[in-house]
């Protein structure tokens, strides 16, 4: 199965969602080096800066180690090995206590019982992309989070 449609080069979507080199900065987190890849690849393209973490654990440790995360905007998978989405967005609201970080989680289990159920409000996700998700939508939703 497919998971992401190639971007198209329809101007219109160039020009409407660049961030006219604002410097904004994008924190990714996925355990599959192919979907961080695209991902990168694919917002870079429009102009925004990425940090890729393939370990939540590693993405942390940088967030910690930072005098100053200086981050638009966090995207994390859900489903990882060392821990999930969910439990990293929490560590990451114990950092981030002002709600400053936006964050963006993508999921291929959002309609399952599993994740729904598992979302508290304190968590404060901003937005969550069901997988399979076509790219310019992660470039809508992304532009709209880090404009709002």
């Amino acid at each position: 199965m497919e998971v992401f449609s190639h971007l198209t080069n329809n101007s219109n979507h160039n020009n409407h969602y660049n961030p006219n080199n604002n410097n904004h900065t994008i924190l990714l987190v996925d355990d599959e080096n192919d979907i961080l890849n695209l991902f990168c690849d694919c917002l870079q393209k429009f102009g925004y800066e990425t940090i890729p973490f393939n370990n939540p654990t590693d993405a942390l440790n940088y967030i910690n180690n930072s005098n100053t995360c200086n981050c638009s905007l966090i995207i994390t998978d859900y489903k990882m090995p060392q821990m999930t989405g969910l439990e990293f967005i929490k560590k990451i609201r114990e950092i981030d206590t002002t709600f400053k970080l936006k964050i963006l989680l993508i999921s291929a289990f959002i309609k399952s019982d599993i994740i729904v159920n598992d979302i508290p409000n304190s968590l404060r996700i901003d937005k969550i992309i069901e997988k399979p998700i076509h790219l310019e939508n992660l470039i809508e939703e992304v532009h709209k989070l880090i404009i709002e």
